[in-house]
Order: C-alpha cells, then structure tokens, then sequence
C-alpha cells in the first residue's frame, strides 16, 4: 500500500471512528438509536432516530421519544405517511406499520460539551406490543437512545473570544486598593518584606 492510499484510509477510520464516539458508540444491537446528528450552523441540529427492529413479525407503528433536560425540539421530519406531535418534553411519530425507518428530530440543545443525553425511546407495534428503550446503560438489553454533546451540536458553544486575555485580567487586578495600579501594590508590599526581613536580622545581631 502505498504512502497517499495509507493516508486516505486512516484518515477515513479516523473520522468514523469521531463519528462513532459523538453518538454515544451506541452498540449494534440497540435497535432504536441515534443515527445521525447533524448541526445546522443556526444554532440547531438535527437527530436522525432509526430503528430496524419491530415487535416480534408486527410492525413498528409509533415511536414516542423523551427529550431530556436541556434539549427542545422544533421541527420534525417522518417517513411517507407518517405524522408527528410535540408536546413539551415528548414527540410521538405515528403512521403504518414498518419494519425499518428513520424520524427526524431539528433540536436546540443546551449543555457542557461532553455531556451524554439520553433519549428514552416507546416504541410500539401493531399487534400491541412494545418495547421501552430506556436504560442509561450502553450495554444493557434496552439500552435509551445516546448523544455525546459536542460544541458541534450544541446551541451555546463556548465563544473562545469572550475568554479573559492576559492584559484584561491584569488591569481587573490593578483595580485594588482605592486605585492603586498592581505596580504600586507590588512595590507596597515588596517594602514590607524588605521592612520585616531588616528587623528580624536586626534581632538576631541583638541576640
């Protein structure tokens, strides 16, 4: 293999690899997961939900998602004849039966980059039956559905330009004293050291 083919493939397993950590490594056999986030550049992003699993030989006919705190959703996105409905923290997508689809969620997520949301998942089938996907552990039997936040995708990224520089924490530092500039307090208190150094050398020539 030559030196660019090898270049291109790590890079690619590189960037998978980002891929698969923002989602939370969701395991292969969490049936409803998040397949996708995808930021808008507005301060939204989008969440692909998939699920490939329905009850048994009975087709998935509504899914029922928990936002969690910090997480509001604006717009959705459903399958050919599908529907769906927000109501404060819970968006239920509803239509005929299938066995493999995906929903779209657009959402402002306010958090800490590094956060791990989970989005509990209902999901049920024609026959009745159903499945809660709703355990917060990744490798659990149901595990909920999990985003890792990046400043990527969030609605509050850190603004680097707002970071205190040097030069402004020095002159907060200088506001001291009734006015007196940082310099002045050094000298002050340079002084004193040099006043109780004398004395204690003074002292201990006595003794």
């Amino acid at each position: 293999m030559n030196a660019r083919r090898w270049t291109r493939t790590v890079g690619a397993a590189a960037a998978a690899t980002v891929a698969y950590l923002a989602l939370g490594a969701a395991p292969a056999a969490a049936h409803v997961e998040i397949a996708e986030a995808q930021p808008n550049g507005d301060g939204t992003t989008t969440l692909t939900f998939s699920f490939d699993h329905s009850c048994d030989n009975s087709p998935t006919t509504e899914l029922v998602v928990a936002l969690p705190d910090g997480v509001t959703a604006t717009t959705t996105a459903t399958p050919n004849r599908w529907s769906a409905a927000v109501a404060d923290d819970r968006v239920t997508f509803t239509g005929p039966g299938l066995e493999t689809a995906q929903v779209g969620l657009t959402t402002r997520i306010i958090a800490r980059a590094g956060d791990t949301l989970h989005f509990p998942v209902l999901q049920r089938c024609a026959d009745g039956g159903s499945y809660d996907w709703i355990d917060i552990t990744a490798d659990s039997e149901h595990p909920a559905p999990r985003l890792i936040a990046t400043n990527a995708v969030l609605a509050n990224p850190p603004d680097p330009t707002t970071a205190p520089t040097p030069a402004a924490a020095a002159g907060a530092a200088q506001q001291q004293g009734g006015g007196a500039t940082l310099g002045q307090a050094l000298a002050v208190l340079a002084a004193f050291v040099l006043a109780a150094a004398a004395a204690g050398f003074g002292l201990a020539r006595r003794v």
